[in-house]
């Protein structure tokens, strides 16, 4: 099996525990992962999301210590596909990660809607966490009535009374909504993944662990929670 993740361009626009923690659930399952974005090359991520960087929310993340201290992974951010290079039949999922950057260049985006209508016209696994999920703005016809999940408003208006207007230039649950979606949420920083279909979405970083293995759980066919 193999999947496609999707990260911004934007500078420093990525979230590190949206592309770590779901690469790892994969890899270590054998699951093959490529990186694209849509200018390709290297893609970079919050300070904030960096567990060695200086005011770092998330210092107790061993899973991206162990991605940053791997060399031939850190090569792999530097060297990403340009998303309207990538040759989309050879892959059996797409994830799209989150941070401030998806807002900037994953929505709207032309080639990223034609990777996701892609994969969902082929009954393929289409799965966005967090910010990421704004990407999903880019399909409105095919999520129309869909169960969604994403980054929510009332945390995008904390991020811009912090960091100022414009720092999130549009919302994924307004525009998640406005596609006519069925936007949820299990409130603030909680995690909460939603699986409607073949669709996939987290709600927020603290999802990433759930969303990867729950990711897998749908690629492979097969959960192995048993329900009593």
């Amino acid at each position: 099996m193999k999947a496609l993740f999707v990260i911004s361009s934007f500078e420093n626009g990525a979230w590190l525990s949206e592309i770590t923690h779901p690469y790892w659930h994969l890899i270590e399952r054998d699951v093959e992962v490529d990186f694209a974005s849509p200018k390709g090359g290297k893609v970079g991520w919050s300070p904030y999301s960096d567990p060695y960087a200086e005011g770092t929310t998330e210092p107790h993340d061993l899973v991206s210590k162990g991605f940053l201290s791997d060399p031939s992974l850190m090569a792999r951010l530097a060297t990403t596909l340009a998303l309207q290079d990538v040759e989309l039949d050879q892959y059996d999922a797409v994830h799209v990660a989150g941070g401030q950057g998806a807002t900037f260049d994953l929505y709207p985006n032309k080639d990223l809607a034609k990777v996701l209508e892609h994969f969902w016209m082929r009954e393929k696994i289409v799965a966005a966490i967090c910010h990421g999920a704004i990407a999903l703005g880019n399909i409105p016809e095919l999520i129309r009535g869909r169960r969604v999940t994403g980054y929510p408003a009332a945390g995008d208006r904390e991020l811009e009374r912090l960091f100022g207007a414009g720092f999130i230039p549009s919302y994924p649950q307004k525009v998640l909504e406005e596609t006519g979606a069925r936007y949820q949420e299990a409130g603030t920083d909680a995690p909460c993944v939603v699986i409607d279909g073949k669709l996939l979405t987290g709600q927020n970083q603290q999802s990433a662990s759930e969303y990867g293995i729950v990711l897998y759980h749908l690629m492979s066919g097969h959960s192995p929670v048993v329900s009593a």
